[in-house]
Parts: structure tokens; C-alpha cells; sequence
């Protein structure tokens, strides 16, 4: 019998997942069609699920990690870091368990990733199968308005793992990704965003997803240190008031935080 010789890279895809039932059957089964030729692993993390995410994973040839505690702060980013110390690739891709990806997404962003460029992001698009979900596509094309442009986003990427290691993988942050491009940054290394990479995000959206969202994005953008005219910037091109006011929540807390300490 013959020796195989494995010549492509072999690519750790982490998929986080917190009770997924309706979307691991979209997802999982349309990475592993995917990566169909390449050497590969996918790390499901399923993040303190009480549906059927776990039992939905585990039909599928996929290392699962039902991963039951939370040590940090941000789960989110507790759960890339647990997929990330095990994983044994020589690319780490992050793809969400609500994202579905083209057939060129590891081809075309890992191509991408040459010179200084380390981290590489498609551009994730809503799927228009709901009003809400039309809505949103709808919106999303604000982005082109933008003053900044389309920045990368974490929930469909790859990442050069050695470069992963050097700055220690993840961080307990509110917005583990963008902390990943401000640190790569850091080291003079770029993270961009691949537009010409579509994947959709096919998550059913309602109202209150909506406005929970707009909040939490701008708490994480006072987190990052962004300041707050930036965030009325974002929020005023990209019509999203509610980032200001999550921005504000969280600036209140910090000062309610460290007046107690004094």
C-alpha cells in the first residue's frame, strides 16, 4: 500500500455555538461540503446549550466540545479560545454556527492571506428569507455610506495560526475579533475584509434582537476604546441610534465602577 502524502495545510475551523438546534443542520453539514479536499478539522463548541445543538452535532463527523462552564466574563470569547488551544491547524478559520459559507470561502480568503496580511474576513451578508431578515439585507448596504468602509467582522474569517499563537489567541473582551485586528495591528500585521467573499448569516432576526444588538454593539465599541464621537459617526451614517445609547450605558458603569473605589 501506498504512502499519502497530505500537501494541503490543514485548516481548524472553530464553529461556536449557543443553542443552535434550528441552524447546525445548515451549517455543519454546508462546511463539511465545503472543505471536501482539504485536510481539515471543524471544533464545534456548543456553549452551555439547553436545546438540541449538542445532539444535532453529534451526527456528524466533527470533534464536539459541550462545553458547560463559563470562567470568563464573555462567553463568546471563552468559547474561541477553548476551540483555539486545541486546535492543530495551520489556518484558524472562524465560521459561526449560524453562518453558511460559498464554496470558494477557504480558497479565496486563504489567497488572500500573504505579506503582512494575517487575518482575512468575507463579508457577511444577511439571508433575506423572513421581513425582518429582507429589512436587514436591506440595511446592510448602508456599509457602502460608511466613513470607514466595511470593517472586518469575526463570524466568517481565517486567521494564520502562528500569528494567532504570537499574540495568545483570544482575549476575554466583549468583541473577541475586533480585539484580534486592534493586536494584530499592534504587531504590524493587517486584518481586512475580503467583499468579494459573500457568506450569509441566516440567523431569523425579531425586534428584540434588533435593539439588543444595537446595545451591545455599543458596548463593546466603549470597551475597545472607541471614542464617542466615532460611535455617533457609526451610529448617524449607519442609522443605528441604539449603539450610542449601549456606548453610554457602558461608560456609566465604568464611572459608577470607579467612583465606588475611591
Amino acid at each position: 500500500m501506498g504512502v499519502r502524502v497530505v500537501t494541503s495545510p490543514l485548516i481548524s475551523v472553530i464553529c461556536c455555538a449557543h443553542n443552535e438546534e434550528e441552524y447546525v443542520d445548515k451549517s455543519v453539514p454546508n462546511l463539511l461540503h465545503v472543505l471536501r479536499g482539504c485536510t481539515f478539522e471543524i471544533i464545534f463548541v456548543a456553549d452551555r446549550c439547553t436545546d438540541k445543538t449538542v445532539e444535532r452535532a453529534t451526527n456528524y463527523q466533527i470533534k464536539i466540545i459541550d462545553k458547560k462552564w463559563k470562567k470568563w466574563k464573555n462567553s463568546y470569547a471563552e468559547s474561541l479560545q477553548t476551540g483555539y488551544l486545541i486546535a492543530r491547524g495551520e489556518y484558524i478559520s472562524i465560521v459561526d454556527a449560524d453562518i453558511v459559507v460559498p464554496a470558494n470561502f477557504f480558497k479565496d480568503v486563504i489567497s488572500k492571506l500573504k505579506g503582512n496580511v494575517t487575518s482575512v474576513a468575507a463579508q457577511v451578508v444577511t439571508y433575506p428569507d423572513t421581513l425582518l431578515n429582507r429589512m436587514m439585507n436591506a440595511w446592510e448596504k448602508t456599509y457602502e455610506f460608511a466613513p470607514l468602509g466595511r470593517q472586518p467582522r469575526g463570524a466568517a474569517r481565517v486567521i494564520i495560526k502562528k500569528v494567532l499563537d504570537e499574540i495568545g489567541g483570544f482575549r476575554d473582551v466583549p468583541a473577541p475579533d475586533t480585539d484580534i485586528d486592534i493586536r494584530l495591528v499592534e504587531k504590524g500585521y493587517l486584518s481586512v475584509a475580503n467583499l468579494a467573499v459573500k457568506v450569509y448569516h441566516i440567523r431569523h432576526l425579531s425586534f428584540k434582537r434588533i435593539v439588543n444588538g444595537q446595545i451591545s454593539i455599543g458596548r463593546r465599541r466603549y470597551s475597545l476604546g472607541i471614542s464617542l464621537m466615532r460611535t455617533m459617526g457609526h451610529a448617524v451614517f449607519r442609522a443605528r441610534p441604539l449603539v450610542i445609547y449601549g456606548w453610554l450605558l457602558e461608560w456609566i458603569k465604568f464611572k459608577l465602577i470607579t467612583s465606588d473605589e475611591y
